[in-house]
């Protein structure tokens, strides 16, 4: 499984941004881990695959392609990650577009190798691009829809959650039947992940076994497990795989883990009115 949730700690930016508002749809496709793969113009060249995480706090680009673009380097920063943390460059880009959206944005450089291995991209968006939009991923249609108010009337969903941003990162709420889980809504994710050594879990059992967790910047082994029952809104989803990991020491994984998106038909964020929707 895969999971690419990324906070930048350390260095804070802001950048000009364009976002259009008409309504508009970009196909998708799956990446080799099942993560949503769109393609991107990075100043006006293209298109180049990048991965749309919602989990990652900021977006990346591959040194390599940054290195053939001839993006100039601007800082360098710490990258925390659910398996560690590393040293970045930071670049600028000065025109990235998907679908409709186009702006400016200051993005990490990944090596190559570690990109296209864990993503299968050359690239990917994150936060930082994405938290002010509104937008559905359709899995089913493998389409992302831009600004189509049709999707946030919420019809059809099995939830309707109010959506939060700590550093970055964007979470919801959970309630079970002993406790209530904050998650990261992540894309990215390729199954559940539980984070240990903090509070109670509900129902969940280990089974001895170790799973393989690979990230945009490394990896590690983890705990197997499962939920006998674990609860979306008014849906329930019965014997659940999850893996435990240890809780990141970064503020942005002060919740209880990561809620794989891909578990469900179609996924809206209503980032103006702060509203995630299930369905």
């Amino acid at each position: 499984m895969r999971i690419a949730s990324i906070v930048v700690i350390g260095l804070l930016w802001s950048c000009p941004c364009l976002v259009a508002k008409e309504v508009a749809a970009t196909p998708f496709a799956f990446g080799p881990q099942g993560g949503v793969l769109a393609e991107v113009m990075i100043n006006g060249t293209g298109p180049h695959q990048f991965l749309v995480d919602t989990g990652a706090s900021h977006s990346s680009i591959s040194d390599q392609l940054a290195l053939v673009l001839g993006v100039r380097s601007i800082a360098r920063t710490t990258v925390v990650t659910p398996v560690g943390s590393h040293d970045r460059f930071v670049v600028q880009v000065d025109r990235l577009k998907v679908g409709p959206i186009t702006m400016a944005i200051a993005a990490t450089a990944v090596p190559a190798g570690e990109l296209k291995r864990a993503a299968g991209a050359v690239g990917v968006l994150g936060q930082d691009v994405l938290a002010g939009l509104s937008y559905t991923i359709d899995y089913r249609r493998q389409q992302i829809r831009w600004n189509d108010p049709r999707d946030r009337d919420g019809r059809g969903s099995i939830a309707i959650l109010p959506l939060a941003f700590h550093d970055g990162l964007p979470m919801v709420e959970l309630p079970q039947r002993e406790v209530t889980l904050t998650l990261v809504a992540d894309s990215g994710a390729g199954g559940l992940v539980l984070f240990a050594g903090g509070g109670p879990l509900p129902g969940v059992t280990t089974d001895g076994g170790r799973v393989r967790v690979d990230v945009l910047h490394g990896g590690t082994v983890a705990s197997s497990a499962r939920i006998g029952q674990f609860r979306v809104g008014g849906a329930i989803f019965r014997d659940v795989p999850a893996v435990l990991l240890p809780r990141p020491p970064a503020p942005g994984y002060s919740g209880d883990g990561l809620l794989p998106l891909r578990m469900f038909s179609r996924v809206t964020f209503d980032g103006p009115s702060g509203r995630l929707i299930l369905g």
